[in-house]
């Protein structure tokens, strides 16, 4: 189970939440088995199935060992944690909340990842703006359902990232009636999508980070995650 924050919006903090160590479980890799905090059953919590964050993992797993990852509205860290047990040698993880940001710190130390994380308290669009230059590996970003921020930072994405990001992956999760464009033009890199997974009402969509057409060398991607 996954748990999203108001991590994108300039929002109210949660309040009188109590954190509880429930069946959120890591469902692979070295961690497998292992519990998560969560914050306690709230009608505005919205779950990510187990079955889809594993078919991720299983998804990104040839690229996964020794990657950069970038967990973007973690909630409770619960993606960014599965990617270090699954070979990640760094996940930065954001969430604009408190609450979260709290949250994933005691998970982090809970399973003794403290020196493989980064945790940045700040807005999704403010962040991933700030990432030219920066080289990194998988940005997984779950914004509210709703939100309209899924195609926000993906426009944001194509407009700020530079070289250092050619070949990363980017993962949006959306909900499956509201999907993504396939591609996003910018003016360094171009973000393709390249393939998309459905688990009922909940949707990812796979993008490969590009050099812009007009510089590119040529010759197509290869899709290492099949």
């Amino acid at each position: 189970m996954r748990i999203w924050s108001a991590c994108c919006l300039s929002g109210t903090p949660l309040q009188n939440l109590a954190w509880r160590t429930t069946d959120m479980i890591i469902g692979s890799g070295t961690l497998k088995g292992r519990s998560l905090k969560t914050l306690g059953k709230e009608p505005w919590l919205r779950p990510t199935s187990d079955k889809a964050r594993e078919a991720v993992m299983d998804m990104l797993r040839p690229v996964l060992a020794g990657a950069r990852f970038i967990d973007v509205c973690s909630g409770t860290g619960a993606v960014g944690i599965e990617a270090l047990s699954n070979g990640a040698a760094h996940t930065t993880f954001v969430d604009v909340d408190n609450r979260s940001v709290r949250l994933i710190h005691d998970n982090l130390r809970m399973l003794a990842l403290q020196e493989q994380a980064s945790v940045v308290k700040g807005d999704a669009d403010g962040y991933v703006s700030g990432l030219q230059g920066t080289e990194f590996d998988v940005l997984f970003a779950d914004p509210p359902f709703d939100s309209g921020l899924q195609e926000g930072l993906l426009v944001t994405l194509s407009e700020h990232l530079r070289d250092a990001a050619e070949s990363c992956i980017i993962i949006m999760e959306h909900a499956s009636r509201q999907p993504v464009h396939e591609r996003y033009d910018g003016p360094a890199i171009d973000l393709e999508s390249y393939k998309e997974r459905r688990y009922g009402d909940v949707s990812m969509t796979f993008f490969r980070a590009t050099r812009h057409r007009n510089e590119a060398d040529g010759g197509g991607t290869h899709d290492q995650t099949e």
